[in-house]
């Protein structure tokens, strides 16, 4: 029997086979089958079958097979190599009984692996389409031309408002909702897939929402799935979406950038959007006539172009600066050339736009034309300077001569003389004051104002002050106390600066304070500075003028400052002062409590440029 033709065959064959005898053994196999399990050729003859297959038994083997069958194939059984690894199989089994042997099986055997594998990962895949398709809200439906019906899925029908348990016809549903607009693009877009012009389409329209005139968005995606013998499609499929939201969007875009546009075009002052090296990409009607070009004129040129040379390097200096991130936007004024040859100023404003990655994409740019602001400011800054310097060399010479008369002898002139004398002298004082603070602040707008810094004792300068202004003090009934400090304190400062700032502050103490009361003065070291206060008790300031404390001419009580005398400059010109030496000026006030002016000097010297206008 094992010699027959047919076993002898059956050892040939390439298909893993063997032979199960009814005592649960190996009683023949191929080397197909040694080679799937890993054995050496023959080695598997006479061993139990359990040793490779998931069965204890004969018995168990046969239960695969269900009667009357007589085979089955039984598909993801686990083998086991020899070296103990699983194996995948596909197995056919049949049976049969011999009348020498008794029953016998025989299998014919797989390995399906990578066909499960494959299996599982399609599964998968679909898994996550399904998951994907379901978080997306996308709705999928078919259409078949043949017998005119659709097939939509559930998240399809909540996009189109249809109950899940409805049969209902859709296609008369969805044109009676569509927006009439509409209507004939989306039925053109399908036509041409069904007459086979197009394998696809892609179409947006408006459906109304049930029970209502609000209107949603919906695209559609549909493609051909079979077409007939004389290609017309036979079934399309397609998946809907909700774009509501993207187009609301999208709305809001378009809106804000015709607002732009709106406010870039008919702005009345130049407008430009610029781009990193120079060009202009954009500009609006008012800046080409700033400049005196046309449109297209002014394209073909660059910033540069129209730039004073004298002012280019200033401006690309913080284009630099722009450009790195050091700064967000400056502002500048600077020179223009028109298109006639005419110098214009204008006032520049830059600010820096990014692209999504945070790289700089171009510049936004306003001018507005300053020349004649300029030119009024030139004459004004001149005419101040002229009056002003024509007024102190008289003043000086009337003060010098009242003084002189006052040291006279009093008993020349008569009691009514006297006053007369005193009257002029003081008046004549505030004007030389008024002369001076004006010629200061003219100073510090032109950029004139220079200091000389030195080592100075702090206490020993704020001592010196407190004597010079004593008569401050006796003018409005109040008392100074100087500071109790470390008198070896040193600060770098202009001690002429230092006594002005000092006299403003003291003066300011005295007139605000309340009669009879002491104006505190303090110094104090700290960490780089030295920090000098001037404390009072009074009306104090009010709230809403904090914020213009020192701004030039302010005045928060105008009749009562007229009442003390001030011209609104004194606060303002301290504040250039201190801040040009390297220091710091504040105050806090509580109304009709204490308010407290302070300012600080640096310990160490500073550089030339940094004390110097």
């Amino acid at each position: 029997m094992d010699d027959s033709p047919i076993i002898h065959a059956f050892k040939r064959m390439q298909v893993p086979l063997m032979i199960v005898g009814s005592n649960g053994r190996i009683s023949h196999c191929n080397h197909t089958t040694d080679h799937l399990f890993g054995y050496a050729s023959g080695e598997l003859m006479g061993r139990p079958v359990s040793d490779i297959l998931p069965v204890a038994s004969l018995a168990e083997l046969n239960a695969h097979i269900k009667s009357p069958a007589v085979d089955v194939t039984v598909k993801g059984m686990i083998g086991r190599k020899k070296g103990g690894d699983a194996i995948v199989l596909g197995v056919y089994i049949t049976a049969w009984t011999d009348p020498e042997r008794g029953q016998q099986h025989a299998l014919v055997l797989r390995d399906i692996g990578d066909e499960v594998n494959a299996e599982r990962l399609a599964k998968e895949e679909l898994r996550r389409a399904n998951n994907a398709i379901k978080g997306a809200r996308i709705g999928v439906f078919e259409y078949n031309t043949v017998t005119g019906t659709v097939v939509i899925s559930d998240i399809g029908r909540e996009l189109l408002e249809l109950d899940a348990s409805e049969i209902a016809d859709v296609q008369s549903q969805w044109r009676a909702r569509v927006h009439p607009d509409d209507l004939d693009s989306t039925l053109q877009a399908t036509r041409l897939c069904l007459e086979g012009v197009n394998e696809r389409a892609s179409y947006e329209y408006r459906l109304r929402r049930n029970g209502g005139m609000r209107w949603r968005w919906i695209r559609v995606d549909v493609s051909v799935a079979e077409r007939g013998r004389t290609n017309k499609a036979i079934r399309l499929i397609g998946a809907i979406t909700d774009i509501s939201e993207r187009k609301a969007v999208e709305n809001a875009l378009r809106v804000s950038a015709d607002q732009f546009r709106s406010a870039f075009e008919n702005a009345t002052i130049g407008k430009a959007i610029v781009g990193l090296d120079g060009a202009w990409l954009r500009v609006n009607p008012a800046l080409c006539i700033l400049f005196g070009y046309s449109e297209e004129e002014l394209l073909k040129t660059d910033f540069q172009t129209v730039t004073h040379p004298d002012d280019l390097d200033a401006d690309l200096k913080q284009l630099d600066q722009l450009v790195k991130g050091e700064i967000n936007s400056y502002q500048m004024e600077k020179r223009y050339i028109r298109a006639n040859g005419a110098i214009m100023w204008g006032l520049l404003s830059v600010g820096m736009v990014r692209d999504a990655a945070g790289k700089p994409a171009h510049f936004i740019s306003q001018i507005v034309d300053v020349t004649e602001q300029r030119r009024l400011h030139e004459l004004k800054s001149e005419f101040v300077a002229i009056v002003s310097h024509e007024l102190r060399t008289p003043v000086t010479s009337i003060l010098a001569s009242l003084t002189l008369l006052g040291s006279m002898d009093k008993e020349s002139l008569s009691d009514e003389a006297h006053r007369l004398l005193f009257i002029a002298q003081k008046n004549g004082e505030r004007l030389h004051t008024l002369i001076s603070d004006i010629l200061d602040f003219e100073k510090f707008a032109a950029r004139e104002m220079r200091f000389t810094p030195s080592g100075q004792h702090i206490v020993s300068l704020v001592e010196d002050a407190l004597l010079a202004n004593l008569a401050s003090a006796d003018k409005f009934g109040v008392r100074f106390n100087g500071p109790r400090a470390n008198r070896a304190l040193t600060g770098f400062v202009d001690p002429r600066r230092f006594q002005q700032v000092m006299a403003n502050l003291l003066s300011n103490a005295a007139k605000f304070a309340d009669e009879g009361s002491t104006i505190e003065i303090g110094v104090k070291e700290q960490t780089k500075s030295i920090r000098v206060s001037v404390s009072n008790v009074g009306s104090g300031i009010p709230a809403s003028f904090h914020d213009q404390i020192f701004k030039p001419f302010a005045q928060a009580e105008p009749a009562l400052t007229r009442k003390r005398g001030g011209t609104g400059l004194g606060l303002s010109i301290s504040k250039q002062i201190v801040e040009s030496m390297g220091g710091e000026i504040g105050f806090s006030s509580v109304e009709g409590d204490q308010t407290e002016f302070w300012f600080t000097v640096p310990k160490h010297n500073l550089k030339a440029s940094d004390v110097s206008e």
